[in-house]
């Protein structure tokens, strides 16, 4: 069995769905309605901008009462009902949305070249036909049993949909490029979302202090923010200021700033100093000792970085050296934020 690949224009599917061609079958579909206003916002811009997207799958039946054919959505119901709410002007993208000249806008609002690239779009759809649900079912299982697990990343991108999930997604979007090109991140590092944990990292110990990080602590995070969101613009400017600091020291330092821990750290010093977190303070009760002795040693980030690269030649740093093992240990990220918040005296 096999699926025909069978493409069409946004502005075809849209009139289907609105003729009632093309319809939701409760059994393969959820519900519509669960997608927040960024995640329906983030789809259609990423429509107006050209991105691909994922295949829409219909099941392609003849009705015998009315002797036509309807098509089913068998995956993509969410995608449509939001292409066809856009189309039909129900709703308004978001204020949040990347494209400035995007914002705030229903499809009669926009540009006109815009609107050209929403309605002639081609959806990439996979279309059954002649063929029974249950081989249906069956070629999803097959394709579900082939795919790679999921990381903690991917997992809570996918079961959390609420707006901080969006809010992680829309800093990833503005600063994961730019923190690729001085060697912070991976490509692999943003294609398995590995930037987005950093990112939720950054706020929870803005949040909770210099504690361990685990994956239900980040959970707890997204579920904190899941329903209500005031902090956004607050948080938004968190990110602008300490991502914006740091990627500039950065880009002009040694490799070893460029590991992920040692940038996250140099975040939340800048955070610190802009907005009085009272993270020093917190951090020298964690670790007083450390504290103290930095009162009487000074240091800068050349010799943080000669320390990383010959530690045997700097037995005074040995405990900078060791908090970069165990990297997200409470203990260890108060110690590398004390020694660099010295070092950027």
């Amino acid at each position: 069995m096999r699926a025909v690949y069978s493409p069409m224009s946004v502005g075809d599917y849209c009139k289907a769905l609105n003729d009632g061609l093309i319809t939701v079958n409760d059994d393969y579909q959820r519900n519509a309605g669960i997608w927040a206003s960024y995640a329906k916002s983030f789809f259609i811009e990423s429509i107006l901008l050209e991105y691909p997207i994922p295949k829409i799958f219909l099941y392609s039946k003849v009705d015998l009462r009315t002797r036509s054919t309807i098509k089913d959505i068998v995956d993509g119901q969410q995608r449509s009902h939001t292409l066809q709410s856009f189309y039909n002007k129900k709703f308004k993208l978001s204020n949040k949305i990347e494209t400035s000249e995007l914002r705030g806008k229903n499809y009669n609002q926009l540009p006109e070249e815009y609107q050209s690239s929403f309605i002639s779009y081609s959806l990439p759809i996979d279309e059954f036909r002649g063929v029974q649900p249950s081989e249906i079912q069956d070629s999803f299982r097959r394709m579900n049993a082939s795919n790679v697990p999921l990381n903690d990343e991917e997992q809570r991108n996918a079961k959390f949909q609420g707006p901080f999930k969006w809010f992680i997604q829309r800093v990833a979007l503005h600063f994961s490029e730019q923190l690729r090109a001085i060697g912070i991140l991976s490509r692999r590092d943003i294609i398995r979302m590995s930037d987005t944990r950093m990112y939720a990292e950054i706020l929870h110990t803005a949040l909770n202090g210099f504690v361990t990080t685990k994956s239900s602590q980040i959970d707890g995070l997204y579920r904190r923010f899941n329903t209500v969101f005031n902090e956004e613009d607050l948080f938004y400017e968190y990110m602008e200021v300490g991502i914006g600091q740091a990627a500039d020291l950065v880009a002009q330092s040694e490799r070893e700033f460029q590991r992920s821990y040692m940038f996250q750290t140099l975040v939340l010093v800048f955070l610190d100093r802009h907005f009085n977190l009272s993270l020093y303070e917190q951090a020298s009760i964690l670790v007083p000792e450390i504290a103290d002795a930095l009162q009487a040693y000074p240091v800068d980030l050349a010799i943080l970085s000669e320390s990383l690269r010959d530690p045997d030649n700097h037995p005074a740093l040995s405990e900078f050296v060791a908090s970069t093992k165990g990297t997200n240990v409470g203990r260890a990220k108060a110690v590398r934020f004390l020694y660099l918040n010295a070092a950027l005296q």
